[in-house]
C-alpha cells in the first residue's frame, strides 16, 4: 500500500508543523475544521430557543462570539462536538466604542473581541488596538502586544502596538481571531496610515490616521474565512482624506466580509465575528453566529 499511515500520524494532513518557529500554516482550513460527511442544518444568528429533531442527541458546532468595536478584536471562535441542547446564546457584535459579548452551545464557548485598548474576552476573544489577546478554547495563550512599530504577537489574536510619527500603526495580529490595529496620531505634514486589522478564521479592525496638514488613511480590515462556502472573506478598505480622517475598515468575520470605512465613519466588522473599525464614528463589531452540523 503507498504512503500507509504510520503510528502516531493523522489519517490526513491538516498543518505543516516547522518546530524550529512553533508556528503552523494550514493547508486545508475546510479539512481542520468542517466536519466530514455531515451537513451544515442550522445557521443561528440570535440568542434563544433551537429546535433540534428528535433522536439528535450528538451535534458538531462552529461558534463565533461577536467581534469588538473601535479597532476591535474579532470574536473568539471554537468548534466541536456537543450534546444537543434547545437553548443558546449568540454574541452581539461590540458598539459605542465595547467590546464584543460571548456565543455557547451546548459546551462550546468563544469570547467577544475587544475594544479599542481592551483585552479580548475568555475564551479566544482577539485584544483591541493595544490590547492582548484571550487565551482560547483549547489553551493557546493570546499573543501579546507588540512594541512601537511592530506587529501584534500570533496566538489567539492580539492587539497592534501604538504607532510611530511618520509610519503606519501598527497592524493587529494574526490567528485564530485577528486582534485590532494601532492608530496613528503624530502630529506633522507627513502622511499618516492607521494600522491594519490582524487575519484570521475572522479579522480584527482597522484603526485611524490623524494629523494636523498631511494625508490621512485608515488601515484595512484583517481578512477571515468563510467557513459556510469555503472561500476568503475580506476585511473592508480604510477611507483616505486631505487633512480630514482616515477611517479604519472593518474586519471580515466567518459568514460575512468586513464594511469599508466611508469618509469619517468607520467600517463595521463582517457576521461571524470581525472586528470594527476606528474613526471619528465608531464601527461597530460584527455580530456572532452559530453553525450546526449533524
Amino acid at each position: 500500500m503507498a504512503n500507509p499511515v504510520g503510528r502516531g500520524q493523522s489519517s490526513s494532513q491538516v498543518s505543516s508543523w516547522f518546530p524550529s518557529t512553533n508556528t503552523f500554516t494550514p493547508s486545508d482550513a475546510l479539512s481542520t475544521i468542517l466536519p466530514h460527511g455531515l451537513k451544515l442544518r442550522q445557521t443561528i444568528r440570535n440568542t434563544g430557543v433551537v429546535s433540534i429533531p428528535a433522536g439528535v442527541t450528538f451535534v458538531y458546532a462552529i461558534v463565533a462570539g461577536g467581534g469588538g468595536s473601535n479597532a476591535g478584536g474579532a470574536g473568539g471562535i471554537a468548534w466541536g462536538w456537543t450534546l444537543a441542547t434547545s437553548s443558546c446564546v449568540v454574541g452581539a457584535g461590540g458598539a459605542g466604542g465595547g467590546g464584543g459579548s460571548y456565543s455557547r452551545y451546548g459546551n462550546i464557548m468563544a469570547g467577544g473581541g475587544g475594544a479599542g485598548a481592551s483585552s479580548g474576552g475568555n475564551p479566544g476573544g482577539a485584544g483591541g488596538a493595544s490590547a492582548s489577546g484571550a487565551t482560547n478554547y483549547w489553551g493557546i495563550p493570546g499573543g501579546t502586544v507588540g512594541a512601537s512599530g511592530v506587529k501584534g504577537g500570533s496566538g489567539s489574536g492580539a492587539g497592534g502596538s501604538t504607532s510611530t510619527a511618520g509610519v503606519a500603526g501598527s497592524a493587529g495580529g494574526d490567528g485564530i481571531s485577528g486582534g485590532g490595529g494601532a492608530s496613528n496620531s503624530a502630529a506633522g505634514s507627513q502622511t499618516n496610515t492607521g494600522g491594519a486589522g490582524g487575519n484570521g478564521l475572522a479579522g480584527g479592525g482597522g484603526n485611524r490616521a490623524t494629523t494636523t496638514t498631511g494625508t490621512w488613511t485608515g488601515g484595512n480590515g484583517g481578512n477571515g474565512f468563510n467557513i459556510t462556502i469555503g472561500t476568503i472573506s475580506l476585511g473592508g478598505i480604510g477611507s483616505t482624506g486631505a487633512a480630514t480622517n482616515g477611517s479604519g475598515g472593518g474586519g471580515a468575520g466567518i459568514a460575512g466580509n468586513g464594511n469599508p470605512g466611508v469618509g469619517v465613519n468607520a467600517g463595521a466588522g463582517g457576521l461571524g465575528g470581525g472586528g470594527g473599525g476606528a474613526g471619528s464614528g465608531t464601527g461597530n463589531g460584527g455580530a456572532g453566529i452559530i453553525l450546526l452540523f449533524y
